[in-house]
């Protein structure tokens, strides 16, 4: 039986209590397994289904320079079998048949797997589920496919006017800060072509250069396959592994389903001099260094917003005007700010997107609505990375107001001295 899996003397360790509210009915217990992976289980007595998600400590931010959504690549190949149930839509099928439900994300600086299913079929999905960590086949005809599927979701998000101004973020970025990666990748990135100097990045040393070549015997597939391999090896350890799993099962139950299967987990990560490395460990390990400590416990990493005004030759505010795909009357403002995430529930980022989002009378949202200049008006994080942040406020605008977008900006700005303002008198009293 497949699921006959056990790990002998597993040894567990219980980390604090998980902080909750009274009004939360769930139970909740997290550990530590033996060979690193954090686990948090959930009884939840109302739900009829039971959920699961891995969350992996890597992501985009860790992508080479030349193989653009290797990490996003990463993520499409995991769903694609393992060595106990190498039949690729297996997953897929048995969700489907029980209710269920699967999805995986790449962010910056974490990649999520998460799926749910009706409660009386869970075991079986985490048993699968489990095994695209304990042992993914990564075929080489799974590669070829996945890389046209990663294009033609590339493809997809080029018609998406939200995406195209993700990518226009990313380019006013600063071109050494792992932001600035192309997180998705295409057929174009994920083919490994002999670097020339118009094809590399101005940023790559020469010697840099020479180690991403690619020799001409060699497959520029079977490259990226390795390079593949290689991040797989280095990023998806066991402790470098947050798993939780909630469901109406008691806690004891679902720790059984986590603890044999999850506890097998392997480091496939073999540490040897830069030397004995292939080529692709080297791009993998050098892109790896681009990307800031983003876990739980680490010390504190630096300011480094990838926005600077010398960027745009010191003309902030800079003003970007792009023509929709669809219809809308959408106007963006835009501030960087240092990381808001050792704040946590203290966060002065939350205040000020609250103060800036409020609709009350006197708010700025009840002026501009007053005026007939916008529709609506939220603040909210647009990126929250361990070392930078940035402030999104979005707006709505009526026809009146897209002829009159300065007024709304100036209303905005002075909103915000007010608030500066108002704080500094505060905290002279």
């Amino acid at each position: 039986d497949k699921m006959n899996l056990v790990v002998p003397n597993s040894v567990i360790t219980a980390l604090p209590d998980v902080i909750k509210g009274n009004a939360d009915w769930r139970t909740y217990r997290a550990f530590r397994l033996e060979n690193g992976v954090t686990c948090v289980v959930v009884h939840d007595k109302e739900s009829k289904t039971t959920a699961c998600s891995v969350c992996v400590g890597s992501g985009a931010s860790a992508d080479p320079r030349e193989l653009s959504g290797l990490a996003h690549f990463a993520e499409h190949m995991c769903f694609l079998g393992s060595k106990a149930y190498p039949v690729e839509n297996e997953f897929k099928k048995y969700l489907s048949a029980h209710g269920g439900r699967s999805n995986a994300s790449t962010a910056m600086s974490q990649t999520t797997y998460k799926f749910d299913v009706l409660s009386e079929h869970a075991e079986k999905a985490i048993d699968i589920f489990s095994n695209f960590f304990i042992s993914p086949l990564f075929t080489r005809s799974g590669t070829a496919r996945e890389v046209n599927a990663v294009d033609s979701e590339n493809s997809k998000n080029m018609s998406n006017d939200g995406r195209r101004r993700l990518q226009i973020l990313k380019a006013m970025a600063d071109e050494q800060h792992h932001y600035s990666k192309f997180s998705t990748g295409n057929a174009q990135t994920l083919v490994m072509a002999t670097p020339t100097p118009t094809e590399t990045h101005d940023d790559t040393s020469k010697s840099e250069k020479e180690k991403m070549k690619v020799d001409d015997d060699e497959s520029k597939d079977e490259f990226v396959r390795e390079a593949l391999l290689a991040y797989h090896r280095l990023h998806y350890r066991p402790d470098n592994m947050s798993v939780v799993l909630v469901g109406p099962q008691d806690l004891d139950t679902l720790q059984e389903w986590i603890v044999p299967r999850y506890g097998s987990i392997t480091n496939r990560w073999e540490d040897k001099s830069h030397d004995e490395m292939t080529k692709a460990e080297q791009a993998v390990v050098n892109a790896a260094r681009d990307a800031p400590i983003d876990s739980f416990g680490s010390p504190s990493v630096p300011f480094y917003s990838p926005f600077q005004s010398n960027i745009q030759d010191n003309s902030w505010p800079l003003v970007l005007t792009t023509l929709p795909l669809q219809s809308a009357r959408k106007l963006f403002i835009y501030f960087p700010l240092p990381s808001v995430t050792e704040f946590k529930d203290k966060s002065p980022f939350h205040i000020m997107c609250h103060l800036l989002g409020h609709e009350g009378p006197g708010s700025c949202f009840a002026a501009l609505q007053d005026a007939e200049l916008i529709n609506g008006l939220s603040a909210g994080s647009r990126l929250s990375e361990v070392d930078h942040s940035l402030l999104q406020i979005a707006i709505s605008l009526t026809e009146k107001g897209e002829e009159q977008w300065e007024d709304v900006v100036s209303t905005i700005f002075d909103y915000c001295q007010l608030i500066h303002t108002k704080v500094k008198r505060a905290k002279e009293q």
